[in-house]
Parts: structure tokens; C-alpha cells; sequence
């Protein structure tokens, strides 16, 4: 089963990323039985920002000439109409392939793909391939070793293809052309926003029993690639319990982050310090913990309260008598008798 020859593919820009760190992610989803491919899309992702989204179920093409044409142009887009008709046959062969031993034919099954590849100021960096089947990890690349790894027992028979002359074609075609290229063009077009650094604060709050919670907090930042961690006297360490809030969207497109620092009592947290790394750094950024706030013990606050408390009591008495003694000599001016 085949799409009509109108497709629908929703293009969306993001904001403006030139040099820096950026990634771009896309998710392929099959569902289906062994005798028919109910639904397929694919999913475009560049630093959190969906660009592309295609549904089988679509039967009609809706392009935003302005920016699509100027980025990609219209080649680019004939093109990818005949690789997501023969992505689409490949998937639903693939699907036949790896539930051909299902015995019911009947029930649905959803096939994921999953690549990933990364740019450092333009340079090519990681890329990441990987299969799943009904939400688990089924196969994926292993760059480090240069090989695919299993994760199902089924897996070992696809691997045998995954690693054929023709497979590697795919995948190696596949991360370049549609994958860092297809990146790398949409990132030189779009201008829309440029990177922001991130704004940081550190903070901390002292128990009574003497425990200190340290936290650091970086917003506004963009894109969302962000690295906070805690340094003591210029050591990387564990000194206490760490937890992070991990990245998060703010309202404008941005985002923060918040990493936590609790130090059981006793342990000193002189020479804490929050490092954050973010691609529109420079560089790494040393942000200090703000000194332990003076604390008055209670007899010593209780003596301060007392002795403001004997000096208004002291000026209130003071004018007190100032003010008799000013009546008295009002009254004798005018014969008036007084105690």
C-alpha cells in the first residue's frame, strides 16, 4: 500500500544557529501487521525544533515556498518525495521481515528507526542509528566498535543485512545526505534568532542541623546543549548528593537547567564553585558559592533587642520630662498655678 503521488510534508525553521553545537534527530514510525502498513511518518528534528513531518495518511503537499525553496530549493523536494515512497516500501518489508514469525497475523506492530548525528562548528562529530519493535530496543550502531549491536535475539538475523556492503551504503548515505547535509543547509538559511548565552545564578541555603544544599541554575540559554557540574578547589569530584532538573523549555524558546548540591554537616563547602559550558561561551565559565550569610546567636540578639528597647524607653522619658518642664514655665508666664 502506497501513498498518492500528494504527499504532505510540514517544513518548520528554526532559530538561527551558525557555527556552535547543533544535532538534528529523525524518527521513522511503522505500524502494521504482517499483511498491511496501517501508518508511516517521519519526524525532522534540529536542536529541539521540529522542520520536517511527513504522515502517509496525508494526501495533499503543503509547502511554505518562502523559506523551503530558499533553504533546500525544489529539487531537494522532488527528490525527497521518491526517497520517502522507497523509504516507505523498505518499512513495509522490513516490518513483514522482523514479525514474520508472529502467529497472529492480526495484531498491530510499530517498528521505529531512530538517527542522530551532531556538528561542532561544522565539523562532523557523533551519529547514532538505531532500530525498536513495540517500544523496546531491538538493534543499533555502535560507533565505537564500528558495528551493529543486539539487543533482541531477532536482531542477530537483521544484523547479517545491517552489515552487508548494501547496508552500509544506506547508513553511511543515509547520516550524510539526509542527516548532517540537510542540516547544515536549513542552518545557513534560517535567521531568526541567533544563540543565546546562558544567565546563572548559584545559590545556598544552610540547615539547622548543618547540612548545605548548593544550587546552580543557567537560563535563557540557547540551544539547549548545556553543561553544568560542581568543582571544589579545582577538582571534579562527588562530595555530597548531586540531582538535576535536567534541561527544560522556557516560554520563549529557551532553557534552564538546574543542578543541586547537598553537603552532609561537617563537610565544608569553601572552594565550591559552578562551572558551566555552553557552545556561546568562550569558555568554560566559573561561577563561586556565595559565603556562609553572619548569623547572631540568640543571647547576643537578645541583648541588641534590649538595648534598642532602654534607648527608646530612655528618649521617650526624656521627652516626657523636656515636656512638663515646658508646660510649667508656660503656666507660670501666664499665672497659672501647676503641679
Amino acid at each position: 500500500e502506497y501513498p498518492s503521488s500528494h504527499t504532505e510534508i510540514y517544513l518548520f525553521f528554526l532559530p538561527s544557529c551558525h557555527g556552535g553545537y547543533h544535532y538534528h534527530k529523525r524518527q521513522f514510525t511503522a505500524v502494521g501487521t504482517r499483511h498491511s502498513l496501517f501508518s508511516f511518518s517521519i519526524i525532522h528534528i534540529i536542536d529541539d525544533v521540529h522542520v520536517c513531518v511527513y504522515n502517509k495518511q496525508s494526501k495533499q503537499t503543503v509547502f511554505s515556498e518562502e523559506c523551503i525553496t530558499k533553504a533546500l530549493g525544489k529539487d531537494f523536494f522532488e527528490h525527497k518525495k521518491e526517497v520517502i515512497l522507497s523509504t516507505q516500501k523498505h518499512f513495509n518489508w522490513l516490518l513483514r521481515f522482523l514479525i514474520q514469525n508472529d502467529t497472529k497475523s492480526d495484531k498491530n506492530h510499530t517498528i521505529q528507526l531512530f538517527t542522530n548525528c551532531e556538528v561542532d562548528n561544522d565539523i562532523q562529530m557523533d551519529s547514532h542509528i538505531g532500530f525498536a519493535i513495540d517500544g523496546e530496543d531491538f538493534i543499533k550502531f555502535d560507533d565505537q566498535r564500528d558495528c551493529w549491536a543486539v539487543m533482541k535475539p531477532g536482531a542477530k538475523c537483521f544484523r547479517t543485512t545491517a552489515e552487508s556492503s548494501f547496508g552500509i551504503k544506506m547508513r553511511e548515505k543515509s547520516i550524510k545526505q539526509y542527516c548532517v547535509n540537510m542540516m547544515r543547509i536549513i542552518l545557513l538559511y534560517s535567521s531568526m534568532q541567533e544563540n543565546v548565552a546562558p544567565e546563572v545564578t548559584v545559590s545556598r541555603h544552610d540547615a539547622p542541623d548543618g547540612r548545605v544544599t548548593l544550587n546552580c541554575t543557567a537560563t535563557g540559554f540557547y540551544p539547549h546543549s548545556i553543561q553544568l557540574h560542581w568543582d571544589k578547589g579545582g577538582q571534579l569530584g562527588v562530595w555530597g548528593q548531586e540531582s538535576s532538573s535536567g534541561t527544560l523549555p522556557n516560554a520563549d524558546s529557551t532553557f534552564h537547567l538546574q543542578i543541586t548540591l547537598e553537603l552532609p554537616p561537617g563537610d565544608s563547602e569553601t572552594g565550591c564553585t559552578c562551572v558551566v559550558e555552553h557552545s556561546k561561551l568562550q569558555a568554560p565559565t566559573v561561577y563561586p558559592v556565595p559565603e556562609k550569610p553572619t548569623v547572631r546567636r540568640p543571647w547576643v540578639m537578645a541583648l541588641v533587642l534590649l538595648t534598642v528597647i532602654i534607648l527608646v524607653l530612655s528618649c521617650a522619658g526624656a521627652f516626657i520630662t523636656w515636656k512638663k518642664k515646658k508646660t510649667r514655665k508656660i503656666c507660670k508666664k501666664r499665672g497659672v498655678g501647676g503641679n
